[in-house]
């Protein structure tokens, strides 16, 4: 297949590509840095493109098969005012953009695979499956402006798969290695009252869920990209220190505390989301690391 990818040079993108490029596929790497990277693989290529400008190459639309839209500014960066800005404006024109792009050909692509996020729901200690309304606040409003951004794709008879991700852990970026100076030292915590859930993904698995998406025709609509195992704040707090082999005996970090050094920012690490995993089990994907105590010891051998 021949597919397109938005924000390829982000944490997951840089994990994804390989993996398609080993499954055959060619690939077209859109950037927004004019100097394109010179390549000797004849499967992939890079595109310039500017969502702030509308701007785009028409041409590497033509005889391609899906789209996977990974664009977006990161939210673990403080929410000002002008990183909101940037946070709305990276997802909602770069998905409008492809979007517009994918129709105006006149042959349109069959396929478009999207992140999304699991702030779209509520803080609640139930198990939310895909079904669940959103919830309230600007990181459940950006998530669900971003997935309905793409929905005129569904409306034009393209298969549209949308993941709302949960917590990606990984060896070289994320939450993970931002916690990792802290447990190493012995000075790791749980923060608030611990008791928060969270839903977590090796990247492994959520590469591997891209993959499956593309490649089977039939899987259409929402999907909770997380493990079947969510966890405590406390005991994933916990499980790492155990895996570091290192104390876990700290008080619980207080949320007011968290709340003057992050701002708003501080309910992605307050705010409890357990989400369910049946729905893309029950399509057919298999877990590598479906537990937390394998996923963290695959990790940090790697550090």
């Amino acid at each position: 297949m021949k597919i397109i990818i938005s924000g390829g040079s982000g944490l997951v993108g840089s994990h994804l590509i390989p993996k398609l490029l080993q499954r055959g596929h060619s690939i077209v790497n859109l950037t927004t840095k004019r100097t394109i990277r010179e390549t000797y693989d004849p499967k992939f290529m890079e595109s310039y493109w500017s969502p702030k400008e509308a701007k785009i190459d028409h041409i590497i639309f033509d005889k391609a098969d899906a789209v996977i839209n990974l664009a977006g500014f990161s939210v673990s960066n403080r929410w000002t005012k002008e990183n909101r800005t940037r946070m709305i404006d990276s997802r909602i024109d770069s998905t409008g953009l492809l979007v517009s792009a994918i129709l105006d050909n006149q042959v349109p692509i069959q396929t478009f695979v999207s992140a999304s996020a699991s702030g779209f729901y509520s803080s609640s200690d139930v198990t939310q499956s895909e079904e669940e309304i959103k919830g309230t606040g600007f990181l459940p409003d950006l998530t669900a402006d971003w997935e309905n951004a793409s929905t005129s794709l569904s409306h034009n008879g393209i298969r549209r798969v949308i993941f709302r991700i949960g917590v990606v852990l990984a060896a070289e970026d994320g939450a993970l290695v931002k916690m990792l100076p802290f447990f190493k030292l012995g000075l790791g915590s749980a923060v608030g009252s611990g008791k928060q859930w969270m839903s977590w993904i090796h990247i492994e698995d959520l590469c591997e869920m891209f993959v499956f998406a593309v490649e089977s025709k039939n899987l259409t609509g929402t999907y909770n990209a997380a493990t079947p195992y969510p966890v405590s704040n406390k005991d994933f707090s916990a499980l790492l220190a155990q895996t570091l082999k290192r104390p876990f005996i700290l008080p619980k970090v207080p949320a007011f505390a968290l709340k003057l050094a992050f701002g708003e920012m501080s309910s992605l690490l307050l705010e409890s989301r357990k989400l369910s995993s049946k729905k893309i089990e029950n399509a057919g994907y298999r877990f590598v690391y479906p537990e937390l105590s394998g996923a963290l010891k695959q990790l940090l051998t790697q550090k």
